[in-house]
Formats: C-alpha cells, sequence, structure tokens
C-alpha cells in the first residue's frame, strides 16, 4: 500500500536538504517502509525541487544492473534515475568539497539520436544510438554512512547521483562490440577494479531496452540527444581529495581525474 502523498513529499523535502546541504540523514526505511513505486515518487519530488524553474535532464542513469547488486539488495530488477544538467563536470576536478562521502565508477554512455518508443529491444537501441562515449560517475549517497538498506532507499535518494564526467571521445556503435568493452581503474597509477560491457546484464543495450520500456511506467521515455549512463561496470571507488583517477576503456577512450 503506497503512502500518503504529503509523507512522499516530505521524504523527497528531506534528500532534497541533504543533497544540497551535504548533510546525509538515516535512511527513510528507518521510518517507514517505502514500495518501490513509492521510491519512484520520493525521486520525482527530489529532481524536480533540484530542477527548479531553470534547470533541465541530460539523461538518465541505470543501477544495480547485476542480478548480484539485485539479490543484495532484494530487488529483482535494475532501477534508475535521472541526469540533471548542472552535475555534469565541465573539468577533469572532483569537487570533494561539495560532496558527502563520493564513490567512483566507470560506465558506457550512450548518446540517442533517435527516440525510443517502447515496446524497444536490443536492437533498437543500437540502430537508436548515434554515440558511444565513455563516462565516469561519482556516486553520492545523502545517507548516513552509505547506510543503504534497502533498493527503494537507493531509488528515493536518486540512485545515489553525484556528479558526471563524459570523456570527449564518440564512437560509432557500429565500431564497439559493447558486451566487450573493457575498463580498468587506477588510483594514482595502482590498478584498483576492472570490468567489461557484459557485466551490465550481459549487454548495455539490454540495459538500455529495459529503461525505455520501464519508463513508460512513470509516463517518461528516452528521447534524441540525451545521455543514457548504462550503469557502473566496476566495484564502486571511495574517492580521497589528492588521488587520480585513470579510466582506460577499450577501444572508446580514456578519462583522468583528480579529487580535489
Amino acid at each position: 500500500m503506497s503512502l500518503p502523498e504529503d509523507t512522499l513529499d516530505e521524504f523527497a523535502e528531506t534528500l532534497y536538504n541533504a543533497q544540497v546541504n551535504s548533510d546525509p540523514v538515516p535512511p527513510i526505511s528507518d521510518e517507514e517502509e517505502l514500495t518501490t513505486a513509492d521510491a519512484y515518487d520520493v525521486q520525482a519530488g527530489v529532481v524536480d525541487r533540484l530542477l527548479g524553474d531553470d534547470g533541465a535532464i541530460a539523461g538518465h542513469k541505470l543501477g544495480l544492473v547485476s542480478e548480484a547488486k539485485q539479490e543484495q539488495l532484494g530487488i529483482d530488477e535494475p532501477i534508475f534515475g535521472y541526469v540533471p544538467d548542472d552535475t555534469i563536470l565541465e573539468g577533469p576536478m572532483i569537487p570533494t568539497e561539495e560532496l558527502i562521502a563520493p564513490r567512483l565508477e566507470a560506465e558506457i554512455g550512450l548518446i540517442l539520436g533517435e527516440d525510443l518508443e517502447p515496446p524497444v529491444s536490443p536492437t533498437d537501441v543500437l540502430v537508436a544510438t548515434r554515440a558511444v562515449v565513455p563516462v565516469i560517475e561519482i556516486l553520492e549517497s545523502r545517507f548516513q554512512g552509505w547506510t543503504i538498506p534497502s533498493a527503494q532507499d537507493v531509488i528515493a535518494d536518486q540512485t545515489s547521483a553525484g556528479r558526471v564526467f563524459v570523456g570527449e571521445s564518440l564512437r560509432d556503435v557500429t565500431d564497439v562490440d559493447l558486451a566487450m568493452e573493457s575498463v580498468v581503474i587506477s588510483v594514482n597509477g595502482e590498478v584498483e577494479e576492472t570490468g567489461t560491457g557484459a557485466d551490465i546484464m550481459g549487454h548495455p543495450a539490454r540495459a538500455v531496452a529495459w529503461l525505455a520500456n520501464r519508463l513508460e511506467d512513470r509516463d517518461d521515455r528516452l528521447e534524441a540527444g540525451e545521455l543514457v549512463m548504462t550503469g557502473g561496470i566496476n566495484a564502486a571507488i571511495d574517492i580521497e581529495p589528492g588521488d587520480v583517477y585513470h579510466a582506460k576503456f577499450g577501444s572508446i577512450g580514456d578519462i583522468e581525474l583528480r579529487a580535489e
């Protein structure tokens, strides 16, 4: 049973304030049990507040794209959120002073050249993709100590969205084997994590097709021109000021960021 609208709005206000003030709060599930639909309603309230009157959405993001992560948090599907335009970093510096406890993941990004209207298949996603780009996501939790008891908490908290850096390299999707695309992440020159596109539901296009179809439930869709972040390839790495992070993808480019 869904929670009252005013209760969901209060949770959205709490998470919004935690984000803008970099002041973490206890998980929502410590107070109430959210349904998945409730969690997305809270997320929508957070995003509306973040955008205000002048903000724009640059794209969508996927999370929990592996079965292991879904089982860990007790949900049988991936989760999704939004990429506000002002969360995309313009330079290679990670603003740790603006964040609570940032973590880093490498992702394969797809820039769409066409709208995707359900029903959508992985083949439809590939046909609609204008370019493949390397992406680093700076994850952030508004919950104290990254305490995340449920997938619904993560969903409500904008799927732990923080900042995004999009690489300059644009590759044609026909030139990239998305399932075999690899990444090696180094911290201060030492390899920390590796992964491949196959870690994303077997193939990144499969994850994006799921998202395109799932968004219909929220009266939303994937549109031409937007960035779709297909989900973290590697286990998230804690970010420390002064450290240098290098993500070397197999064919779509490299990204190097420094934490301030």
